[in-house]
């Protein structure tokens, strides 16, 4: 056969060029996306550590000020008793409480009324800081302002403790913005007498909140404790709306949560949804006052910084894949060259004799590349037989591995029967086999306080999967019951873990049982699990009556229901999985429910290790030799 000269209609440096071109596109936009995103969400931690530094800064410096107050009060309230003989002494009290302290705006003793008879229903020496900063004092308490119905009076004297008021604007008084820390005291009998009060102006905390600068476009918040606007951007809400009246008709999870935050006093951050436009709301509370400080940060704000990294390294990987073009171009077309003449094939090569001699080609392109395949598959079978040798090993060393995780797997469940020797009042025994090296049945059970914890459990599908999930649940039984005493409640549990994560939708059937040995009291509880068969002293059997309710693993707070009863002594529970009555012959007949009652009835006064024994001898004999497709386990427990 003659061999023409090859002239492709594309060259091969060509179809590279584009096929690396290709290649390194997808992996430059993948990388590219990767590190944006990772970039982009290492900004937003660093912006969110940012702001709760700034709250928790402000927060601090809040908190001090309050403190120092409450400090001052306390430290001035047990002088008040020691001139109470001396009516206008008080009014050097609280001059001299504002002189020691320049933060506290005025002070005020309140008295109950009539107190002082001579001075009528409303005595409270009041001292304030006048325009000029002179310390002014005068009478506070009048027929126009009756401070008595007031909440920096009323509240502390009904709670019997100091406290911090709302911030309120003082008309009559202070005549601006402020908060009243007021302290009640008290005669040698236990009555209240006066409350003193320190008066702090929020001009000063409003201004440290005002003057959080997290970010160049955020803005900042202060509520009060229930939820009232005290710093805001528009001032026309301060002291006038909370947060619930401001964003009355708003119906969003983020808002939700916000609001039952503040409410209860914890720090968080939301994004919301405020005019069309994303807004991230961090929020922290004052401990002191129960206060809440925010700060709230367009979205575009703290991703500023991103969008500024993303147009560079856009700009960059235009750059790079530009220089690549031209690299990669260069290089190929020296790599590859045109193809000049093809050596004519050898015939025995066409014969399958790859034994033969192949051509000499001593140019370096796809002629050398096309020889050295074919020199390739001369040694591929002698590779191959190497291979298998080695596939052959590994198969071995798979099978010795699944050896031992069966032994693993087995010697996580009890072994050692009769389970109880010591105890004359109960006799337990149970047996598991595998379908495969490793298998989903479990059973476990264990005495506490006089009671018999027992599971048998059966998992979806066969093998490693199963056999993950068993040991998991058997695990979980272990730990849960050792602190719940209901069954119901220690299914709950299990279901709960085991459909936490359970992407691949495995589930669990399972029995679980506490027996008292002392009373026969039988608590148990169904998960879709078969139903225990009842052997009575009589010799009678019985199914007992469950209810089946739903597998472990499948949804999440599935409200089981737990059952109860009372058996005899000398009743025998008998526990299975469905391997027992689904074990199948080569014909595909089923052992059935009928055959197994059957087969009890046969053998009611075995005891339980025995009563196993037969089962599996039952069992082969009516399988007959057809392999067994399910795992089977059966336990037995006598009540003595």
């Amino acid at each position: 056969m003659k061999i023409g000269k090859f002239t492709p209609n594309v060259s091969i440096s060509g179809r590279l060029m584009v096929r690396v071109l290709i290649v390194s596109a997808i992996i430059f936009t993948l990388s590219f996306s990767l590190f944006l995103r990772m970039s982009a969400n290492k900004m937003r931690e660093e912006a969110t550590k940012h702001a709760h530094s700034e709250l928790s800064n402000t927060i601090h410096q809040i908190d001090a000020i309050l403190q120092a107050v409450e400090i001052a009060v306390e430290n001035t309230a047990w002088v008040v008793p020691q001139v109470l003989d001396s009516p206008d002494s008080l009014y050097r009290i609280t001059e001299r409480l504002l002189h020691n302290n320049e933060f506290i705006y005025g002070s005020a003793i309140a008295f109950e009324p009539n107190f002082y008879s001579k001075e009528g229903q409303f005595f409270s020496p009041y001292s304030y800081r006048g325009k000029n900063g002179n310390i002014r004092s005068r009478q506070l308490g009048t027929d126009t302002y009756n401070y008595h119905y007031m909440d920096w009076y009323q509240i502390p004297k009904l709670l019997n403790k100091s406290y911090w008021c709302e911030p309120y604007y003082d008309d009559g008084g202070g005549e601006k913005m402020m908060t009243t820390y007021s302290k009640p005291l008290y005669n040698s009998n236990g009555k209240l007498y006066a409350v003193i009060t320190a008066d702090l102006s929020l001009e000063g905390l409003t201004e440290l909140v005002g003057n959080i600068k997290a970010f160049d476009k955020s803005y900042n918040l202060m509520l009060s404790r229930n939820a009232s606007y005290i710093v805001h951007p528009d001032h026309n809400l301060i002291l006038n709306e909370t947060i619930f009246s401001s964003t009355y008709g708003e119906s969003d999870e983020s808002l939700k949560k916000m609001q039952d935050d503040i409410v209860n006093c914890k720090e968080g951050e939301v994004l919301r949804d405020m005019g069309g436009d994303k807004f991230f709301v961090f929020y922290s509370p004052v401990e002191t006052t129960q206060w809440t400080v925010a700060i709230v940060c367009p979205l575009s704000e703290l991703h500023k910084d991103a969008k500024i990294l993303r147009n560079m390294l856009i700009v960059l990987g235009i750059i790079a894949l530009l220089l690549m073009i031209a690299l990669s171009y260069k290089g190929i077309r020296r790599v590859v060259a045109p193809i000049e003449k093809f050596s004519n094939v050898a015939k025995k090569i066409a014969t399958g004799d790859f034994a033969v001699e192949l051509p000499n080609i001593t140019s370096q392109d796809e002629l050398k590349e096309l020889h050295d395949s074919f020199e390739n598959m001369q040694t591929s079978l002698v590779k191959y037989i190497e291979e298998l040798k080695f596939t052959t090993a590994n198969k071995e060393r798979i099978e010795s591995e699944l050896q031992i995780a069966r032994s693993i797997q087995m010697g996580m469940l009890p072994k050692s029967f009769p389970a109880f020797p010591e105890r004359e009042d109960i006799s337990l025994s149970a047996k598991l086999v595998p379908a495969k090296e490793v298998g989903g049945d479990l059973y476990d059970f264990f005495i506490k306080d006089e009671k018999l914890y027992f599971i048998i459990g059966d998992v979806s599908g066969k093998g490693v999967p199963a056999s993950l999930v068993m040991a998991v649940t058997c695990r979980l039984f272990r730990s849960v019951a050792s602190y719940i005493n209901k069954p119901e409640e220690i299914i709950s549990s299990l279901n709960d873990s085991l459909a936490d994560g359970n992407d691949s939708n495995m589930f669990c059937t399972a029995f679980i049982g506490i027996l008292c040995l002392k009373t026969g009291e039988l608590k148990y509880c169904n998960a879709g699990h078969n139903a225990p068969l009842i052997v009575d002293p009589e010799g009678r059997i019985s199914m007992l009556n469950v209810k089946p309710n739903l597998p472990l693993g499948l949804f999440d707070g599935f409200p089981y229901e737990g059952q109860e009863t009372t058996i005899s002594r000398n009743t025998m529970l008998y526990l299975f999985t469905d391997g027992v009555t689904e074990a199948e012959n080569n014909n595909k007949e089923l052992l059935g429910d009928d055959k197994l009652v059957a087969f009890l009835k046969m053998n009611v006064s075995a005891d339980p290790g025995v009563l196993i024994d037969l089962t599996f001898e039952e069992i082969k004999a009516h399988a007959n030799g057809a392999e067994q497709s399910d795992d089977i386990t059966v336990m037995c427990i006598k009540y003595c």
